[in-house]
């Protein structure tokens, strides 16, 4: 069971250097066949100034880096019993290849909810503010995590 005794505490920040080549690997991995994800030409000629930065883009630093995973031992989470519940995103501005954004992932509530079958789960919410390189904010990004118990 999540340890409700954490709701408010920050971890250590994650700062990711955004790279081209990760931005047309995601894009490839969702099957997103726009090409202003593959092709610097085609994104500027859509109006942006270099690549930009799929919607889905802030899972890749929480992941790689490995702070989700402390994150879910730190809270005692049962890794094998956990659910990705949902993921939302809020954009300021773009981000692209060259830019380093950086987030402090923050555990903002704990619930413990029924489901319909009467089992009881534990539904966490992490949040992450991004800021780039000039300290400007990017944007936010919030996970929900389902622990079944």
């Amino acid at each position: 069971m999540a340890d409700h005794s954490k709701v408010g505490r920050e971890y250590a920040p994650v700062t990711w250097e955004v790279e081209r080549g990760k931005i047309r690997e995601l894009a490839k991995a969702i099957g997103d066949p726009n090409p202003i994800f593959q092709d610097r030409e085609a994104a500027i000629k859509e109006g942006y100034k270099d690549t930009p930065a799929p919607p889905t883009y802030l899972t890749v630093p929480m992941m790689w880096s490995s702070s989700m995973p402390f994150v879910i031992t730190d809270l005692a989470i049962n890794f094998m019993m956990v659910l990705h519940g949902e993921e939302e995103y809020e954009y300021y501005q773009e981000i692209y290849p060259g830019d380093v954004i950086t987030s402090a992932p923050k555990v903002t509530a704990i619930e413990e909810k029924t489901s319909k079958s009467g089992r009881k789960m534990d539904m966490v919410t992490i949040e992450g503010l991004y800021t780039n390189q000039r300290g400007e904010k990017v944007a936010k990004a919030r996970s929900l995590l389902v622990e079944r118990k």
